[in-house]
């Protein structure tokens, strides 16, 4: 029988070692007896002081992770590390009379730390992503402010400058009225000299001469409004300015915010990444150290099992006999009942067979109770501890349990922070568009603004290099003036010259046919003896010959001086002509660059005309279509005095754009405006 269950223990219990808890000693008992003390020892022997010997730390066995893959899969690394651990020596477990039972904790500790996750019906959005949307919130309503301000000083600059703009143009008309009354009255004038209606010529003079004070305060009030209009305009420059800079740090204030959002999800995953990291780590160790210990209680719990059904078994074996001795003797009861009723005659010996039969088979009974109450006890004691050890199964498998929400909530916690990771990435996303679109809209207006900066530079570089040429004109003119009255002042002084020397010619002729004459009355005077008379005669000759040589004199110094004056006349026909000719390149000069700057100003006008019938302002369109076509025909009056051509012109844009269109376009239609002129913001 011992051979039979040792065979039967070899593939489970191996390594187990049984001791004999009491001594060999010979037995005088009968057959049954032996049998009986025989299984009882033997059972005893088993299962007697049944001690786990729990292996060290270091020759633990790894866990069964049949369970756990269930609630989820190890990462790869522990698997590895699992892999590794199965290869660690196998637990020894024994029987050993005087060893300390195990005791089993029913409730093994289980980290705590898992409470302090979120909850895995925590939304996505947290606190934090609220401050973010708050903050972004913030932010555009701090661009809109902004924004709005800008929109609101540009229209306002932009009213100043369409009064300011009207204003001019209601000067330049009374001005260019007031000129033209101006050449009218000079006219009048000329024609009233030429008719010598003097008293006309005077009424007219004092007329011209009102007219051009007049004129001098309209080309003051003129130029008033030409500045007004110039600090409109650099108003305007700098409110256009202001809005880039405002975009500028509406770009700014975006990126900020993508930035931080990126560098607040990028810490968020880290810290999440680092937080699951340490609480996967103390769950796989609680996990290893539940499946250890459920391996234990389920190896334990296998060896309790065996051992009940081997004590079943051996309380079998041990009662097998008296089995088939009750049996036999039941039998034998039988055929000897049977035999009584056949044998009537031997009633008297059968009953005591009988009796004595019946007496042997409540002895055997007894036996059979005996052994069975001997193994009674312990069968409790193993039914008691496999209870205990199936009641710790149960246990460790709600712990399992615990530990797969546990491992559900830290996947949720890593789930939430990935959600508000992707939610922080998508606000900075679509920030850095906003602020991408901010700055490709600085650019657009930055290089538009310095397109038409460029073009209004020209022209007021034209408009200056026109006054300036003016100015050199006019003073050219007065110095051909002023050379002409100088010329004529010579001309005037030649004349009297040539005539006094012609006189002084006609006197010397004079005293030299009057000398003789003296000189023959003096000798007639001197015969007849008249002595006054020649005396008289002859003081008027001396006095004619002293007259003659001053005459002499005084010509000989009109000569020179006469010819002074026609080498002064020379230099100042010659000074004259030259002035001429630099007062035609002059005015060439002049009448290219205002030619240059009426075709800009006709462009102008249009890009003003064009913005104004954009916002509905029919009344400034129409002005402004007047203005332009005034610019186009004093531009086409010049263009065949000098053969200009609008082509050659190479300061001539071939698209014009308003300042205040810049200000007001949005991006789509300031990336249409620029690729229409061939402008591509920077990248």
């Amino acid at each position: 029988m011992e051979m039979d269950g040792d065979g039967d223990m070899d593939s489970l219990f191996e390594g187990m070692v049984l001791f004999n808890p009491i001594s060999e000693h010979p037995s005088h008992s009968p057959s049954h007896s032996d049998s009986h003390s025989q299984s009882e020892s033997e059972s005893h022997s088993l299962f007697t002081d049944l001690t786990i010997l729990s292996p060290s730390p270091s020759e633990s066995p790894s866990p069964s992770l049949s369970e756990s893959k269930s609630c989820n899969q190890i990462q790869n690394n522990h698997n590895n590390n699992n892999h590794k651990k199965k290869k660690r020596p196998a637990l020894r477990i024994g029987y050993a009379r005087n060893a300390s039972a195990v005791a089993f904790d029913d409730n093994p500790p289980i980290s705590d730390d898992h409470q302090h996750l979120p909850s895995s019906n925590e939304p996505p959005c947290s606190s934090v992503d609220v401050d973010f949307d708050f903050r972004l919130l913030q932010i555009k309503n701090q661009i809109s402010e902004k924004l709005e301000f800008v929109r609101q000083l540009a229209a306002s600059v932009s009213a100043d400058r369409k009064e300011a703009i009207a204003n001019r143009r209601k000067a330049a008309q009374t001005l260019h009225r007031a000129s033209n009354a101006y050449a009218e009255l000079e006219t009048r004038l000329d024609e009233a000299c030429r008719s010598e209606d003097f008293e006309t010529a005077e009424t007219l003079s004092e007329s011209l001469a009102a007219a051009e004070s007049e004129k001098q305060s309209l080309v003051a009030a003129l130029a008033d409004a030409e500045a007004r209009c110039d600090e409109v305009e650099l108003r305007m420059k700098e409110v256009l300015a202001s809005q880039i800079a405002a975009e500028e740090e509406c770009a700014s204030l975006l990126h900020q915010f993508a930035q931080d959002t990126s560098e607040k999800a990028e810490l968020g995953i880290n810290t999440a990444e680092q937080v699951s990291s340490k609480k996967l780590e103390e769950w796989q160790c609680s996990t290893e150290s539940l499946e250890l210990k459920k391996m234990e209680l389920e190896i334990e719990s296998n060896i309790v099992n065996e051992a009940r059904t081997m004590l079943t078994s051996s309380i079998e074996n041990s009662v097998e006999d008296d089995q088939r001795e009750k049996e036999s003797l039941c039998e034998k009861k039988s055929v000897l009942l049977d035999e009584l009723q056949e044998l009537l005659a031997l009633v008297k010996q059968k009953e005591q067979e009988i009796a004595e039969t019946d007496s042997n088979i409540k002895a055997v009974e007894n036996r059979i109770a005996h052994v069975v109450s001997g193994f009674q006890e312990m069968h409790s004691n193993i039914d008691s501890k496999f209870g205990n050890l199936q009641s710790c199964i149960s246990d460790i498998e709600l712990e399992s349990k615990s530990l797969c929400e546990l491992k559900k909530e830290i996947d949720d916690f890593v789930v939430n922070e990935q959600e508000k990771e992707r939610k922080l990435r998508e606000l900075g996303n679509s920030s850095k568009k906003e602020a991408e679109a901010y700055h490709q809209v600085v650019e657009l207006r930055k290089n538009l603004m310095t397109f038409v900066l460029k073009s209004k530079e020209d022209k007021d570089r034209l408009a200056k290099t026109e006054k300036k040429l003016s100015d050199e004109v006019q003073m050219l003119h007065q110095e051909v003036s002023s050379s002409r009255s100088s010329l004529q002042e010579l001309s005037t002084r030649k004349s009297s010259i040539q005539q006094d020397i012609a006189s002084s010619k006609q006197k010397i002729i004079f005293i030299d046919k009057r000398v003789p004459e003296l000189e023959v009355e003096k000798k007639v005077a001197a015969t007849a003896r008249n002595f006054r008379e020649a005396a008289r005669i002859a003081a008027e000759a001396k006095s004619l010959t002293v007259e003659k040589n001053g005459i002499e004199t005084e010509m000989e110094r009109g000569l020179l001086e006469l010819e002074k004056l026609e080498k002064e006349i020379n230099d100042t026909v010659e000074k004259l002509e030259e002035t001429e000719v630099v007062i035609s390149s002059k005015e060439k000069e002049l009448a290219m660059a205002r030619f240059e700057r009426l075709v800009l100003t006709a462009g102008y006008a249009e890009a003003e005309r064009a913005v104004a019938l954009e916002f509905g302002d029919a009344e400034e369109a129409k002005l402004l279509l007047a203005e332009k076509e005034v610019a186009e025909s004093e531009a086409k009056d010049l263009e065949p005095i000098y053969n200009f051509k609008v082509e050659e012109l190479p300061n001539i844009p071939k698209h014009f754009i308003s300042m205040e269109l810049i200000a007001n376009l949005g991006k789509k239609q300031l990336e249409e405006l620029a690729a229409s002129i061939g402008i591509s913001p920077k990248e």
